[in-house]
Parts: C-alpha cells; structure tokens; sequence
C-alpha cells in the first residue's frame, strides 16, 4: 500500500503574499487556502482550494476556488493559531488573479436590507442585483470561521 507523505512544512516568510498556499488543520483533515491579494488596510483576500488531494503548493494551487474570503492571516499567526501551516508558494490561476468584488448589504433601523454595494477594492456602486449573487460578503471572517468553513469542504 502506498501511502502520501505530506512535504515538511516550510518555515513562515517575514511577510505572506499572494501566491502564498498554506494548509489548515480543521475537524475533517487538511485544507488548504491560497493569498490571491494583500491591500492595506485591508485583511488578506484568500481563496479556499477544493480538497484535490495534492499536498505541494503547485498542485495544491491547480484546485478551483470554493470560496473567496478576507481574513486577518497575520493577526492569526501572531496570535498563536494553530494548525497553520506554510507549504510554498504557487501561481495564481488566471480566473482568481483580479481583485474579487465583494457585495456589501445596507441594512435599515429594523435591520430589512433595503439595497446592497458592490465593492472592487477601490470603491462602492450601488448594485441592485448583488442580492441575487454568488460575490462574497464584504466581511472579515475570523479565522476561528474559516477553519469552520474549510471543514465543511469535501
């Protein structure tokens, strides 16, 4: 029987960026999840990897994208998160190289959305049919979420 040896985890750069895949215990085994952009002041934008069981960074980064996220990557680290680990670094497939647009619902006093913004990284437009979109939430998922949400990939 042969069995897959994941690589030794390579040390953490100074600074991640994008191309950077890093492989993230959670509940159902290791995902994985590549920088697609880093713009301040914003969280780092990442695209979690559908499991496509590769363990190097190349193959790894070949899977398609899941999900688009931002999440505070740094912070994580230096906070101690565990399960993180650097695995190399990978081109960007041609579709997740733009800055993602990100939907943003603006709620009334009740709490009712009453229309939504579209935001490239740049700037916000009203966009009416964000509502009925596939675009990620303009929000910053805590890391404690996105290993939830990678557990749930299959």
């Amino acid at each position: 029987m042969i069995t897959k040896t994941p690589p030794a985890a390579m040390p953490l750069p100074a600074r991640l960026g994008p191309g950077d895949v890093l492989a993230i215990e959670t509940p159902q085994g290791t995902r994985h999840v590549q920088i697609t952009h880093i713009r301040a002041p914003y969280p780092d934008v990442l695209r979690a990897i559908t499991p496509n069981g590769a363990t190097d960074a190349s193959a790894v980064a070949k899977g398609s994208t899941a999900f688009v996220a931002m999440v505070e990557l740094g912070r994580a680290l230096a906070d101690g998160a565990g399960g993180i680990q650097f695995i190399g670094h990978a081109s960007l497939p041609a579709a997740d190289r733009a800055f993602p647009t990100f939907r943003l619902p603006i709620r009334d006093k009740a709490g009712n959305i009453v229309y939504w913004w579209a935001w490239d990284g740049e700037g916000l437009t009203v966009s009416p049919e964000a509502a009925n979109s596939s675009l990620p939430i303009r929000e910053i998922l805590p890391f404690d979420s996105l290993r939830q949400r990678l557990a749930g990939l299959g």
